[in-house]
């Protein structure tokens, strides 16, 4: 596939999923009226962005459907989180069961048994991680970040420790940033709850793209 398809194709994925944001959005809460424009105009762009990075970086057919399947959440979820400070459990558990599946399949095709085991002890972490940060921050992440972690873990665990650990780090720093910002600018404080997950997803995509941004330019 040439790459302006590459982009076309993850535009319209990306229309398609800007849609299906706004629609849940209005379920989750009925006085939400998120601007239809902007948020299928961005979907739109990071769908096109995302596609490409996915065929790029990875080069196995059940490979790039499952990180497109991730990623597609990611988005979704992400867009959801901002407008309503909620996590749709079924978008998690798609994202789950697919993952589970497609790794499994791709790691017992390569006789690489190893993957599944960084993997599934990374979703653990991942739990383990987000229950105790709950704990000591009295109850700021709720159980729809709790399971993202364990998705977000296990995807990342199959591609490699260094990766699930980078993408802790850099979550927990973009939203470290964003809070000191919001404070600074007097839009925020202390007390303040912010939705997570779009950090979550942010530093995730970070570390499993990072070097594909470095050296990445639209060349149609």
């Amino acid at each position: 596939m040439s790459r302006a398809l590459t982009l076309l194709f993850g535009a319209i994925i990306g229309l398609s999923l800007g849609l299906v944001a706004k629609s849940v959005i209005t379920k989750v809460d009925s006085a939400t009226r998120p601007a239809a424009r902007i948020l299928v105009t961005t979907s739109c762009i990071i769908g096109a962005i995302l596609n490409d990075l996915i065929f790029s970086r990875f080069s196995e057919f059940e490979l790039r459907l499952c990180f497109a399947v991730l990623c597609s959440g990611l988005l979704v979820q992400s867009l959801i989180d901002i407008y309503t400070h909620r996590l749709v459990r079924q978008i998690s558990h798609i994202m789950a069961v697919t993952g589970v599946l497609l790794l499994s399949f791709n790691a017992i095709n390569n006789s690489n048994s190893n993957l599944l085991v960084s993997a599934a002890v990374c979703a653990t972490l991942g739990v383990a991680i987000s229950f105790v940060s709950n704990k000591i921050s009295a109850g700021s992440l709720g159980a729809g970040d709790v399971r993202l972690m364990a998705v977000l873990g296990w995807h990342l665990g199959f591609l490699g420790y260094s990766e699930a650990m980078w993408a802790l780090f850099a979550s927990c720093g973009f939203a470290g940033v964003f809070g000191v910002a919001m404070i600074g600018l007097r839009r925020g404080s202390l007390q303040q709850r912010i939705a997570f997950g779009p950090f979550l997803a942010l530093g995730t995509l970070t570390a499993i793209f990072v070097s594909e941004v470095s050296s990445y330019t639209f060349v149609a």
